[in-house]
C-alpha cells in the first residue's frame, strides 16, 4: 500500500514522525498558496469551523486537535475546489514543534492529501461493509426471464450518506495511488456477495489493469476469497475492462492464462469501442465478448452501427466465443440482438442492478 505523504516512520522526534494512527494526533497543517484569494478563502473556511489559523505572507498554519486532521482536509478540499487544491502546497507536522528541515521533503499538494483522506475512508468502508457489490443480470437473448449470469458492480455511499458514483470511487483511489488495493477489495467483495446468488448462475467480476501490477498477489487473494465463500472457480468470469489502457498485451495474456489454469473464464468488455480492444480478441481468445453499449445505443436506427455490431457478433461466433450485447434499453435493441443471433443481453430494459439479497426484476 502506498505511504501517504504524512505517514512515514523515521528516527525523527515523536512530534514529526507520523505513523498509521496520525489521524488521532494533534498537530499543524502548513499551507502555501500561489495567490492571495485562495489563501483568504481557506482562512475564512477554517475560522468559520473554529480552527486556529495563523497567517503569514504566503503561508497558513492551521492547528488541529486530536482526530481533527481528516475533517480539516475534507473541508479545505471541498471548499477550495480541485483546481486550487492542486496548486496549494501542504505539509502535516504532528505535535507542537515547528517543521524541521527534513520535513520539507514531504510537502505535497493539498489535493493529494484530500484524495488520500477520502480513499483511506473508502478502504475502511470495505472492511465495515459500507461499500459493497450490486449485481446486474445477463440473460438469454431468446428468453430474458432466464438468467445466465450476474455482473458485479461497485456500490457505496459517501460520508454524507449520498450514493457514490463508481467511477468517482475509482478515480479517487487512482489519484491516491491506492487503485490496486481498492480494485482488489472490490473483487473480493464481489466474490463474498455472490455467495447469496443462486448456485447455478455465473458471476462476472471486473478485471482492471491494476490487477496486473501484482498479478500473483491478486490471484492468490481472489482464490482465497472464493475458498472462504465456499464457491467454485468455474462460476466466475473475469471481465477485462479498460483494455485500451493495457500496453503490455503479452503480460496480460500470461496473467489471464494463470487465471484460466485455476478454473476461471475470461471476458473482453467494450468490444467495438476502439481498435485496441478488437485487436485483443485474437490475442486473448476470451470465452465471452461484450459489445460496447455506445455501439448498441439506437443500433436499429443506424446502418453503420448495425454493420459494425453485426460483424463483431459474426467474428465471435466464428471463433467459438459467446457474445453478450450490453446496454439494451429499448425493445427494438433487444429485437435487433435476437435477429443477429447474440447469445446473451444485458441492460436496463431487462433489469437494473440490485443487491444480491434482493429478487432480480424480470423484463
Amino acid at each position: 500500500m502506498k505511504s501517504f505523504p504524512w505517514r512515514y516512520e523515521s528516527d525523527a522526534p515523536a512530534s514529526t514522525a507520523v505513523n498509521a494512527h496520525s489521524y488521532a494526533a494533534a498537530g499543524s497543517l502548513f499551507l502555501w498558496f500561489p495567490t492571495s484569494p485562495p489563501m483568504v478563502l481557506a482562512a475564512e473556511l477554517l475560522r468559520a469551523n473554529s480552527l486556529q489559523v495563523t497567517p503569514s505572507r504566503s503561508c497558513l498554519q492551521v492547528r488541529f486537535g486530536p482526530r481533527a486532521l481528516e475533517d480539516c482536509l475534507l473541508l479545505l478540499g471541498a471548499g477550495l475546489g480541485e483546481a486550487e487544491a492542486r496548486r496549494a502546497r501542504a505539509l502535516v507536522v504532528l505535535g507542537g514543534e515547528p517543521p524541521a528541515l527534513d520535513d520539507f521533503g514531504r510537502i505535497t499538494s493539498l489535493h493529494e492529501l484530500h484524495v488520500a483522506v477520502q480513499t483511506d475512508w473508502l478502504l475502511g468502508q470495505f472492511k465495515l461493509g459500507g461499500i459493497t457489490s450490486h449485481f446486474h443480470p445477463i440473460v438469454h437473448t431468446g428468453d430474458t426471464s432466464h438468467v445466465f449470469a450476474h455482473e458485479a458492480l461497485l456500490r457505496g455511499r459517501g460520508r454524507d450518506g449520498l450514493p457514490l458514483q463508481p467511477l468517482a470511487i475509482l478515480q479517487r483511489a487512482r489519484e491516491a495511488g491506492l487503485f490496486q488495493e481498492l480494485d482488489l477489495a472490490a473483487c473480493c467483495c464481489a466474490i463474498r456477495e455472490s455467495a447469496h446468488l443462486a448456485s447455478d448462475v455465473t458471476v462476472f467480476v471486473n478485471f482492471s489493469p491494476a490487477m496486473m501490477d501484482d498479478a500473483e498477489r491478486s490471484l492468490k487473494a481472489t482464490v482465497a476469497a472464493i475458498d472462504a465463500a465456499g464457491l467454485a472457480p468455474q462460476r466466475f468470469v473475469f471481465e477485462v475492462i479498460e483494455a485500451d489502457r493495457i500496453e503490455d498485451t503479452d503480460h496480460l495474456d500470461r496473467v489471464l492464462d494463470c487465471y484460466r489454469r485455476d478454473g476461471f473464464r475470461v471476458a473482453l468488455d467494450d468490444l467495438g469501442a476502439g481498435y485496441s480492444t478488437l485487436n485483443l480478441v485474437h490475442r486473448l481468445r476470451p470465452d465471452f465478448i461484450k459489445l460496447d453499449r455506445e455501439l448498441i445505443k439506437d443500433v436499429h436506427l443506424d446502418r453503420v452501427k448495425d454493420l459494425i455490431a453485426s460483424k463483431l457478433l459474426e467474428i465471435g461466433h466464428g471463433l467459438g466465443i459467446r457474445t453478450i450485447v450490453e446496454g439494451v434499453e429499448q425493445p427494438e435493441e433487444l429485437e435487433w440482438a435476437r435477429k443477429r443471433g447474440a447469445d446473451f443481453v444485458q441492460g436496463f430494459l431487462i433489469a437494473r442492478p440490485g443487491p444480491s439479497t434482493r429478487p432480480v426484476p424480470r423484463a
